[in-house]
């Protein structure tokens, strides 16, 4: 038994190895670029980065930036330096940043692929800074008198929104390394803000919203085809499932309708303002020490958004900067915070941060440090809203997430991907317009990579014509290299009438089953919530001629599934308390000092083989309320537990795309190095938590090849002794925890501290 646990861990850690040699793998080395000007800057002591840093950074050479200016800066004494200029977006002063990587330590083909100028010295002077006489006259009419001093704009006509002032002022950002569940990316930086701004007291609400923009997404339809909760609408909640692009073209309806009579225009705040403003003088986790007197969180919230401005202000008047909703930021993401004077992370990419925590998070994960970060074309996220600031300097609209100057810049051959090898082939483009080709008599347009997966999946269910296009440009994400976007284009003029009154049909049909389905659910006599998943059928295992998804493993063959029966399934990993109260023990290894002494009892449950998971099933079963109810307890089968993870989704995750792993689930690079409590991330659409990470989960199937064609109700190999385990856990890779991933099976005695369990009930009531 020793032996193989062992040998699980040694395949886990193989396994993340190959996924990061993988990525690796994608990142080609980027053109020789223009060398501008090979001179160090004066007064700058140059910083050492890893060589994946500087690559990232070589990578962006080149590509079209308004506020930054990358360069090449040349080689010397065995090293190989980049410039990287930033423009204060409140000073309008750059700043420099330059790095270099010791030779040596890049691979060779990246090495030599790299200019060989000579790096010249450094200037004796820096460029004076230019003083900006029309912006301090506007400063002067805008700024307010005292920290907190309220002042009223109208947004939209009869619309008005209170402000508060912010002054201007020094403080740390991020968190000290002493402070509980502080994450790398929070590291402390000193930051300056040389001017005072105003803010509003609350986020934006629903009819503020509306006021300005004239309707309120939240009517329609929600996340994953579901109407929005009607306990999350209301003109006094705050607005959610709107993305950071929306929210630009919020801002100019409302500069539109205000002028800059008084020397300000509104833009979302920057990152350093957002923590300066929530922090208003603390230098705690929290504003005053407490968080439940000022936020809006999952322990006091009951699930649901709550009306603005209902909890205590902090010291500075702002209500719900912690808790409520998250909050997009003006900044793109960067692992490392942006210190200095007057700040804004670089514009890199198409990640945005968002602050603050919302109502339905852990209390640590809305601390005054906490960030995180989406796609900023990102509508679904029901969990985002919006708080404004006025400034006095012009704040530039930022271009949107697809942008044809990165995307479609240059687009002449994309990889055609048909349903068949025979009819996949490449296909040449002419650009007819910023967002538009034509190959053929086919005329492609651009959409947003959050709308692709909806429309694809439906489209390409009623018209074969509508494929997937690998496109071969490449753009920059987060801290991971350059990457495919796949894909950019998709055939926008061929579906006829009639598909396209499927396409709707589809849509509602989806709606409808999702809303009925969220009706239901049982607890039963030991307070384990069970969802009811009605039968149905999907296309299990990895994409492997249309879309081959990340983490792709040879025994994961995609193949028709049909779930002729109904049942229900735990909505949460079965947890320590639960076990002990049933089994009379807990096995787990995360409790104790394991967990530093906290409570434990609501972790899964680990250090549990599969025979145990059984008997824990057939105790269950056993009591006598279940009894007599009925209900006979089991594990699921692989084809189950892959069907209610995917909830619908055809896309790796059930969620969607690798971005979003971190608010769906525990993996190494969010959970610490140790299980967390079950149901702190995300729901999945049919209400089902931690499908992904936190512990993997038994399954009742042994493991072997999937079968070659269609089947109903598969159970697994007729043979063999290892019995499947899915969901990925708290030390794998996010990418090993995608829906269809079968990266792991153990012999049925095995225990290990990254394997869990989640129970399944038949459900013959739901089949009548």
């Amino acid at each position: 038994m020793r032996r193989s646990k062992r040998l699980g861990e040694i395949i886990v850690m193989a396994l993340a190895l190959i996924c990061l040699a993988s990525t690796h793998a994608q990142t080609t080395a980027p053109s020789k670029p223009a060398t501008n000007e090979n001179q160090l800057p004066a007064g700058v002591t140059p910083k050492r980065v890893s060589p994946a840093e500087f690559k990232k950074e070589y990578a962006l050479i080149g590509m079209p930036q308004t506020m930054h200016s990358i360069t090449y800066l040349g080689q010397r004494d065995g090293r190989s330096y980049i410039n990287h200029r930033s423009k204060s977006v409140i000073s309008g002063k750059w700043s420099d940043r330059v790095i270099y990587v010791d030779l040596a330590e890049l691979d060779a083909k990246f090495r030599d692929s790299l200019p060989k100028t000579e790096m010249n010295a450094q200037r004796k002077e820096a460029n004076p800074d230019t003083v900006d006489a029309a912006g301090a006259e506007a400063y002067a009419k805008l700024k307010g008198n005292r920290a907190g001093e309220e002042r009223e704009f109208e947004i939209a006509p009869g619309m008005k929104m209170t402000f508060c002032w912010c002054p201007a002022g020094e403080f740390m950002m991020g968190s000290p390394p002493s402070e509980k569940a502080r994450e790398s990316r929070e590291d402390q930086v000193k930051v300056t803000l040389s001017k005072g701004f105003w803010i509003s007291r609350t986020e934006v609400t629903q009819s503020q919203w509306a006021a300005v923009m004239g309707s309120n997404p939240l009517d329609g339809i929600g996340p994953y085809g579901k109407p929005h909760p009607e306990k999350n609408k209301g003109p006094n909640l705050p607005i959610v499932g709107v993305s950071w692009d929306d929210a630009q073209l919020f801002m100019e309806k409302v500069n539109a309708n205000l002028g800059s009579d008084d020397g300000g225009k509104m833009s979302l705040p920057t990152e350093a303002q957002y923590e300066y403003a929530a922090r208003a003088g603390e230098t705690g986790m929290y504003p005053g020490g407490s968080l439940d007197e000022v936020a809006w969180h999952d322990g006091n919230s009951g699930g649901y958004l709550k009306p603005v401005g209902t909890k205590k202000a902090n010291a500075w008047g702002l209500h719900d900067m912690n808790g409520s909703t998250w909050e997009w930021v003006q900044d793109c993401y960067y692992e490392e915070l942006p210190g200095g004077t007057d700040p804004m992370a670089k514009e890199i990419g198409a990640d945005r941060v968002i602050r603050g925590g919302c109502w339905f998070k852990e209390a640590t994960r809305c601390r005054l440090a906490t960030r995180s970060y989406r796609w900023q074309g990102a509508s679904q996220c029901f969990s985002i809203g919006v708080r404004i600031v006025r400034n006095s300097w012009p704040a530039e609209i930022t271009k949107s997430a697809i942008d044809p100057e990165i995307t479609g810049r240059n687009v002449s051959k994309v990889t055609y991907q048909g349903s068949s090898p025979e009819k996949s082939l490449e296909k040449s483009f002419e650009q007819i317009g910023p967002k538009s080709w034509t190959s053929g008599e086919v005329i492609y347009s651009e959409v947003k990579r959050n709308e692709w997966n909806v429309y694809l999946k439906r489209a390409a269910a009623v018209d074969e014509r509508v494929q997937i296009d690998l496109s071969q440009m490449k753009i920059h994400f987060r801290s991971q290299g350059p990457k495919e976007v796949l894909p950019i284009l998709s055939a926008s003029k061929q579906l006829s009438a009639a598909a396209e009154a499927a396409i709707e049909q589809d849509r509602l049909s989806n709606a409808e089953s999702a809303h009925a389905q969220a009706d239901h659910g049982m607890t039963n006599s030991m307070g384990m919530k069970l969802v009811p998943i009605t039968r149905g059928k999907f296309r299990m295992g990895s994409q492997v001629r249309a879309v081959r998804e990340v983490g792709y493993q040879f025994t994961e063959r995609q193949h028709e599934v049909t779930l002729t029966r109904d049942y229900y399934l735990g909505a949460f990993e079965v947890t320590q308390a639960q076990y002990l109260k049933v089994m009379g023990n807990n096995p787990s290894h995360f409790q104790g000092d394991q967990v530093n002494g906290v409570d434990s009892s609501n972790h899964p449950v680990d250090q549990v083989s599969w025979e145990d998971a059984v008997e824990f099933c057939k105790k269950l079963s056993e009591l006598p309320e279940e009894r007599a109810a009925g209900r006979v307890y089991r594990l699921p089968t692989e084809a189950e537990w892959e069907y209610a993870c995917r909830a619908g989704s055809n896309a790796p995750f059930g969620f969607g795309g690798l971005e979003l792993a971190d608010d769906y689930g525990w993996f190494n690079s969010n959970s610490q190095g140790l299980s967390q409590p079950v149901g702190k991330k995300e729901m999945n659409a049919w209400g089902l938590y931690d499908m992904h990470g936190n512990v993997m989960e038994w399954c009742s199937d042994r493991a072997g090849d999937y079968p070659e064609g269609a089947v109903s109700d598969p159970t697994g190999a007729k043979e063999g002794i290892n019995r499947m385990i899915r969901g990925g856990a708290w030390l794998t890779p996010a990418v090993l925890g995608k829906s269809g991933s079968r990266a792991f099976h153990f012999p049925p005695d095995t225990r290990s501290n990254y394997v869990g369990f989640r129970v399944a009930v038949s459900s013959p009531e739901l089949s009548k």
